[in-house]
Parts: structure tokens; C-alpha cells; sequence
């Protein structure tokens, strides 16, 4: 008869019983089990089912020639561009190069969108946003804001295939509860450990992924979210005096961002129902989709385009809600001086309250004083430049949950193991 091997949740160590103590050992890590919680804890995970995340695509079809007509595909013969407008545009210029496009062909083959939402904010509204969204920003270089000036602004509708589905499954996590105490000359620290497990579901609808390769996936992705309930069924009618990029991400290539979206939505939303951890960590999340859908629409863009000290800037906003994204260049002397005067302000504050209320001279709340006011310094200054530069991709799908969706059918909390850790206390402490 086989061994049987028992992996050890804290450093995947293979395990073994001390007949001392009578508990599970690991001999890598020194973590020690107690045989009740190591049977929860493998019982627990060989319960886990198979994941399924494929996607349903019958909703998506090509146009039909009635469908075509009037509408023709403009190339860029710099970047490679392509975008479909209406047969009677005379010229156009590329909204990502900036070059002349040319009638390359007639639309046809192409998939149709199922939806689109019609612009709701106009271009002198686009403009508008990009000043405001320079204005009263700190670290932005002086000359950027006196001699910047906009040398394009682009409507366009931006193709994204967009998903629905409801998610059932299990994420597990790894919850930490901390405690520290002191005892004669030393301080420890206990750290438990635990496998924090939710089973439930939840449901997302119109969760958008970009289907262009010219646009960049953050800056998109930052200017979400987008209303669906301002949607219509697509008609061509609504490219009258608009250009739409034309998809060259095929639907198959966005599986993937679509399920690391979902995953990481149902991850974020089962968290919401855990307490009392100090830490929370996904290890395993095993997911099934079900009432899959996935389609093809058109959302409105405006793209702005400035150059400062001959670098380009580009900026997005959202057509339907207004929203801005796009990254400002930092000057680094305003940086290292605010970085200087705001740890001058506030670790002198926090120097005089501790100088105060201390009881031993004046080194121990100068140390406070120095390193708490470089933290509260450094986290302003973080801050501030995520506000400079605000393109990330989006965490999950917070912003597209089915209202009232979120449902947890089983909460098991699984006590692992502990870690104590202990420091001495230096002399100038121990006296106080």
C-alpha cells in the first residue's frame, strides 16, 4: 500500500507525524498541526469541483448587405488604422497617427454590433475636462500648463465586446489575526493563520473589454464605467457625423481578460463577507459560468492629443458620462520638495505631541517623529501622483454586478496553524 503525503498549507512541505507531541510536523517550516484541523482542512479541499468558464457567442452576427450599405472601411496607410464611416465623408484624418486616411474597401464580412450608445457629451465638453483635469495640480511642471495647448481632439466610437454571466463557485482565502504583547525583557508576536472559505454566487452583466489593439486596454479601462441603460440597438444612422473604429481584437482573444475580470469580481465580492481577519489573501478560486453572453458594441470616446517638450500626452473621455483619464508628467523638483516640506510639517508635529508626553529626553520622539512623518509624507505624495497618472486597468467588475446578486451559500472558517515570533527589548525601552 502507497504512503499517503500530506502537503503543508504553509510551505507546501511534505508533512509527518511526531509521535511526541502527536501532531502533524512540517519539518521545512517548523509548523505543526493538530490531526483534527489538518483532516478540516484536506477534507475542505478535496470537495473542490471543475471550472467552467466558456462563454456563449450566438448573439453575435455578421452584417447583412441592406446592413452595409452607405458605409465603407477608411485605412491609414501610416499606423494601419482602420475605421468605418459613412460612404460620403470626403477625407478624414487617422485618430491615432493623425495622417490622411484612404478608402480601402467596402465593409463587408465584418460582425455587427448589437449595441451602441450614442454620444452625450460634445467636443467643446471634451476640451473643457482636459482643462480642468490639468488645473490645480501640484506636481505638474509650470511650463506644461503655460505652454501646453491641444493639438487634436477625435470623436470616436470604440468597438468592446461586452459579457454577461451568472458566477457560481468557491474562493478560498488565507485570513491572518495578529497579536502582540510584551513580557519581561522581550515583545512577541503571534500571527494565526486560517483557510477562510465562501461557496456562493453572483451575477455580472456588460462587462466591457477593449476590442481594439490601436487603444490602449488601461486607457479604456479607465474610463469606465459605461452606462448601459443609455444603449440602443445599433444603427448605422447613429455614425452620421462620427467615425467607429473598426475591431481587430477578435472575440476569442478577450476570453481571457473577460474571465480575469469576472474572477477577480467574484473574488472581491465574496471578500466583502469576511471579518475579523487582519490580512486577506486568495489562494484558489475554482469558478462555473452559467447564462453566458457574450456581444459586440460601440462606445463613445473623445481623444485628445497635446505635446509638451516634444512628447505626446494622450487623454481619453468617456462620451457617455465625461469621465477623464490620461497620465500628466511629474516634475521631480515639485516632487522631492512637497515630499520635504510635508515631512518637515508633519514630523515636526508629531515630534513636539511625543516630546510632550514623553517621560525620557528627547531621542525616542525625534525617532517617531522622523520616520512617522516620512511615512505620512511619502503616502501623501503617492496620492497625489496617482492623480497625475490615473490609467490603470480596472480590478474586477465592481462597477456591472446584478443588484442583489451576491448570494453566499456556505462561510467555513478553518483554523490552521500559528507563528510566534519574539524581539528583544532594547535597554532604553525596558527602563521606561
Amino acid at each position: 500500500m502507497a504512503n499517503l503525503e500530506f502537503k503543508c498549507p504553509c510551505c507546501g512541505g511534505a508533512l509527518n507525524f511526531d509521535n511526541q507531541s502527536q501532531n502533524i510536523v512540517c519539518p521545512y517550516c517548523d509548523t505543526d498541526f493538530t490531526a483534527e484541523d489538518l483532516k478540516e482542512y484536506t477534507d475542505d479541499i478535496e470537495e473542490n469541483g471543475k471550472e467552467d468558464t466558456s462563454w456563449d457567442e450566438s448573439k453575435i452576427q455578421a452584417y447583412t448587405n441592406d446592413e452595409v450599405k452607405g458605409m465603407k472601411i477608411y485605412s491609414c496607410n501610416s499606423c494601419g488604422g482602420e475605421i468605418i464611416c459613412e460612404e460620403t465623408t470626403s477625407s478624414t484624418s487617422c485618430p491615432y497617427c493623425g495622417n490622411n486616411l484612404v478608402v480601402s474597401r467596402e465593409l463587408s464580412g465584418d460582425l455587427k454590433p448589437n449595441y451602441i450608445i450614442p454620444f452625450k457629451r460634445d467636443k467643446v465638453f471634451a476640451e473643457n475636462a482636459l482643462k480642468k483635469f490639468i488645473r490645480r495640480r501640484p506636481l505638474l511642471p509650470s511650463s506644461f500648463a503655460k505652454t501646453n495647448t491641444i493639438q487634436e481632439v477625435k470623436s470616436l466610437y470604440v468597438p468592446f465586446w461586452i459579457f454577461d454571466a451568472d458566477v457560481n463557485g468557491r474562493v478560498r482565502f488565507e485570513g491572518t489575526k495578529t497579536r502582540t504583547w510584551t513580557s519581561g525583557d522581550y515583545r512577541y508576536k503571534e500571527v494565526k493563520h486560517y483557510s477562510v472559505v465562501r461557496d456562493g454566487g453572483i451575477g455580472f452583466t456588460h462587462v466591457p473589454v477593449d476590442g481594439s489593439k490601436k487603444m490602449e486596454d488601461q486607457l479604456m479601462e479607465s474610463i469606465e464605467p459605461f452606462d448601459f441603460n443609455q444603449a440602443e440597438e445599433f444603427n448605422a444612422a447613429y455614425l452620421a457625423g462620427y467615425s467607429a473604429d473598426r475591431y481587430d481584437v477578435s472575440k476569442e482573444e478577450t476570453f481571457g481578460r473577460a474571465t480575469t475580470r469576472f474572477r477577480q469580481g467574484t473574488e472581491a465580492a465574496f471578500r466583502r463577507d469576511i471579518h475579523g481577519y487582519d490580512t486577506l489573501k486568495v489562494t484558489e478560486s475554482i469558478l462555473q459560468f452559467s447564462n453566458t453572453e457574450a456581444r459586440y458594441a460601440l462606445y463613445p470616446v473623445w481623444l485628445l492629443h497635446t505635446k509638451w517638450k516634444d512628447n505626446p500626452f494622450y487623454f481619453a473621455v468617456n462620451g457617455e458620462s465625461g469621465k477623464i483619464a490620461g497620465n500628466l508628467p511629474v516634475s521631480p523638483l515639485k516632487f522631492a520638495l512637497f515630499l520635504l516640506l510635508f515631512w518637515l510639517i508633519f514630523g515636526g508635529a508629531i515630534f513636539g505631541i511625543a516630546f510632550a508626553i514623553s517621560a525620557e529626553g528627547f531621542e525616542i520622539p525625534l525617532f517617531v517623529g522622523i520616520g512617522v512623518g516620512l511615512i505620512i509624507a511619502i503616502a501623501i505624495m503617492i496620492l497625489w501622483r496617482r492623480k497625475m497618472k490615473n490609467v490603470r486597468f480596472q480590478y474586477g467588475a465592481a462597477h456591472y454586478e446584478k443588484p442583489g446578486s451576491l448570494r453566499i451559500d456556505r462561510r467555513k472558517d478553518i483554523y490552521l496553524y500559528k507563528k510566534v515570533t519574539c524581539t528583544k527589548i532594547s535597554s532604553s525601552n525596558s527602563k521606561k
